[in-house]
């Protein structure tokens, strides 16, 4: 396995609400859900916005929205207010949802999940129904495969940089200690060794790759000028 996709790890099936759910049903739908948003879908499924913690946690700063903004609190304090007037999934969400395919590699849910506002995507199939929910302690799943696992996964993922043209099987070894793998050995070419090293690096729960890896021959290397 190389990369892993958003399905291995999204939360199937999760809890949604509707635009004209009350702000108390969707609060309980949160707990009960324990995820950090809860999203907003239309009668065939369709995803059209996410609530989360922080949209109905405005509502304690700002008493219901009767208390006046900070002076200096700026567009978001301003947004936050207006949120805490707000008494359903219509008025509370953000719109709009943030989605991601099926199929798509766990790096590409990663960079919009490392902003500080994504909460959750909403994980839509090939015709763009809710099927999941990824969130980033979902994500962190994928460190809990063993060593064992993360060193066969490696291995089946060079076996072709493992291959001398012409010769016998390169010398190569792989070892995995807590999730970080080391690769040492001799392979025919430069480019073999730099793809053996990307390579590993997207196998799930590889923590960091150090390659202690050499080549006969440097086909990367740019000459002619």
């Amino acid at each position: 396995m190389l990369e892993p996709v958003v399905a291995t790890y999204m939360t199937r099936s999760p809890i949604t609400v509707g635009p004209n759910t009350s702000f108390k049903q969707i609060a309980c739908a949160l707990l009960v859900s324990d995820a950090p948003a809860v999203p907003v879908v239309t009668e065939d499924q369709r995803p059209i916005g996410l609530v989360t913690e922080v949209d109905l946690l405005a509502n304690l700063e700002y008493h219901g929205g009767l208390d006046p903004p900070p002076l200096l609190g700026g567009t978001a304090a301003r947004r936050r207010r207006r949120k805490a007037r707000s008494g359903t999934a219509r008025e509370l969400m953000t719109s709009p949802a943030a989605t991601v395919g099926l199929m798509a590699p766990v790096s590409t849910a990663v960079r919009w999940l490392a902003g500080p506002s994504s909460l959750a995507l909403c994980v839509v199939d090939e015709t763009q129904h809710l099927v999941g929910l990824l969130t980033r302690r979902d994500l962190l799943a994928v460190y809990r495969r063993t060593d064992a696992e993360i060193a066969a996964d490696v291995h089946a993922a060079i076996e072709t940089d493992r291959r001398r043209p012409l010769r016998s099987d390169a010398d190569m070894a792989i070892a995995v200690k807590d999730g970080v793998v080391t690769l040492r050995g001799k392979l025919v070419y430069r480019s073999q060794v730099e793809h053996a090293i990307s390579a590993a690096s997207r196998v799930a729960g590889a923590v960091a790759v150090r390659g202690d890896l050499t080549y006969d021959i440097d086909d990367m290397l740019v000459t002619g000028f």
